[in-house]
């Protein structure tokens, strides 16, 4: 009887101070009923205990590579998948998790050679939840095939449950963008779309860990002049198509909205709104400001008062 050919899967897991988690995130890895697997870790010059949690593990499939330079987030994915042995190519980044099936799911999908990447479902949980993996899926249907004119209208794609034929990125000359710091999986995903052939497993794998760091402010305003950045590039390259891009450009107007809601007027909200132009996002936009921003700050004022007369 032929043995059944199982092929190597690459693992790539980019961390900077990732002691909180990543020892969670490893045991998810060990935990996968699929084994011919090799995990690259890199590093990206943390400078806290990462370094000596990982040395603990002493299997062969793990190899660690640590930065002697901080660089960006996508210039350093580019870097680990340099390295890979695997003709599947994986992502976990330090803080999520994958559900025991995942890579061996992944993989019989990816036994059918015409097509090109994969993704599926996920999880959200919350940074101090015990329960892992709740039963409610993030997203309610995935599309496969050609999904390019998809995503762009609406994007739905976790890196964490990403499987790319290693071959298909040197054919296509496919790789991050590393001038970018938040929109470099997307946009790559996107240049991945519009070449290749997917197939979307509607069944949960994985678990993005939603926590401070990735909902900052900071990182939401970030991500609007990264998207602004895009845009003006494709005019300039001539690929600028605005109806084709219109969601995009209202999730990033609306992304935008809510980092300068704070500290905007009444006036300057419904200029915010108007620039959304699409109305789900304008309505979600509207209920974010009434309960985040106007219900805070009479909640802040009303306690001020209170301990006023009261001290």
């Amino acid at each position: 009887m032929q043995k059944k050919y199982l092929p190597l899967v690459t693992i790539i897991m980019n961390v900077h101070n990732g002691e909180k988690f990543i020892q969670e995130a490893i045991k998810s890895i060990f935990k996968q009923t699929y084994t011919n697997w090799e995990l690259i870790i890199w590093d990206n010059k943390s400078i806290d205990k990462t370094n000596l949690i990982i040395k603990q593990y002493k299997d062969k499939r793990i190899k660690y590579f640590k930065s002697t330079i901080f660089d960006t987030l996508y210039s350093a994915r580019n870097k680990a998948i340099s390295f890979s042995q695997g003709e599947l190519i994986t992502f976990l980044d330090v803080d999520d998790l994958w559900i025991e099936n995942k890579l061996k799911s992944q993989v019989q999908i990816m036994n059918n050679k015409n097509i090109d990447f994969c993704y599926s479902n996920y999880f959200i949980i919350q940074d101090l939840k015990k329960n892992n993996f709740k039963k409610k899926a993030y997203y309610k249907k995935l599309p496969s095939g050609r999904i390019y004119e998809k995503l762009i209208k609406f994007y739905d794609v976790g890196i964490l449950t990403l499987c790319i034929r290693k071959e298909v990125l040197s054919k296509f000359n496919i790789c991050f963008d590393s001038r970018f710091t938040i929109i470099g999986d997307m946009l790559f995903v996107l240049e991945l779309s519009k070449l290749g052939v997917c197939y979307a497993d509607q069944n949960c794998l994985a678990s993005y860990r939603s926590h401070d760091k990735n909902l900052s402010k900071r990182k939401v305003l970030l991500q609007v002049r990264e998207m602004r950045s895009w845009f003006n590039e494709l005019k300039v390259k001539g690929q600028w198509n605005k109806k084709e891009l219109k969601n995009l450009i209202s999730l990033t107007n609306y992304q935008r909205a809510r980092g300068l809601a704070a500290r905007s007027s009444f006036l300057q909200i419904l200029k915010l709104s108007i620039e959304i132009k699409k109305i789900n996002l304008v309505i979600r936009f509207l209920c974010f400001y009434v309960i985040k921003i106007l219900f805070k700050s009479l909640f802040l004022k009303i306690k001020k008062n209170f301990f006023r007369v009261f001290n």
